[in-house]
């Protein structure tokens, strides 16, 4: 199969490990390969554009790593802080965007979380909850987005003050650990959590900052 990436994902109903076609073993004869549905034009796959039963193929013989729940990357195609933005679209409308865990996901990588909590800006519709996403309002300067895939994405250190804030302190250490593999400034981090006095949670992201400079950098993905 082949997608507009030019990346050949092989598929066939065969249950069996895939096989050398060019050195068949003696006396068998493989089937040829059965065409699915072609790739979307992003290398992004869900099981939407494949149907379910090659999507379980294709994961379970390599041709499709998962990036996250049901998105996956074929192989060979490296996870970008784009794509993996552009796997969350869907649980992002137009104004919001990615915030806390999900966007330390999006900019480093490493597990993706459970559930991706998305900020709206003050005066905007702040989207319904669902099982896989949390929605709350804030004050959203612009400076404080980038927009990476087509989706709309905290930087790195709006999101550092954002887990700071609202996440319990060891999750948020590490969090912001993990950040740091972007370049993430602490003293700026500390310069930001003055600024933002008086927001909700600040007080509690003022109390780790002496913490900060203990976190070890991670390298990014």
């Amino acid at each position: 199969m082949r997608g507009s990436t030019g990346i050949v994902l092989p598929v066939t109903s065969h249950p069996d490990p895939p096989l050398d076609r060019a050195h068949p073993p003696p006396g068998r004869t493989l089937p040829a390969p059965r065409t699915a549905a072609r790739l979307p034009t992003t290398p992004l796959v869900r099981p939407a554009d494949v149907g379910a039963g090659v999507w379980d193929l294709l994961l379970r013989d390599g041709h499709l790593v998962r990036l996250r729940d049901d998105v996956a990357l074929p192989a060979g195609v490296r996870a970008t802080p784009a794509l993996r933005a552009a796997a969350l679209a869907p649980l992002v409308p137009p104004r919001c965007a990615v915030a806390r865990a999900a966007a330390v996901w999006v900019h480093v990588g490493g597990d993706p979380p459970a559930r991706v909590d998305v900020v709206a800006p003050r005066g905007a519709r702040v989207p319904r909850p669902t099982a896989g996403r949390s929605a709350a309002a804030a004050a959203l300067p612009d400076g404080d987005v980038v927009l990476l895939g087509g989706v709309r994405v905290t930087t790195p250190r709006r999101t550092a003050v954002d887990v700071l804030s609202h996440d319990p302190p060891d999750r948020a250490l590490a969090l912001v650990a993990r950040l740091r593999a972007t370049g993430l400034d602490a003293a700026r981090v500390r310069a930001d959590v003055a600024t933002a006095a008086g927001r909700r949670g600040v007080r509690a992201a003022a109390a780790l900052l002496p913490h900060l400079a203990a976190s070890a950098a991670p390298r990014a993905e």
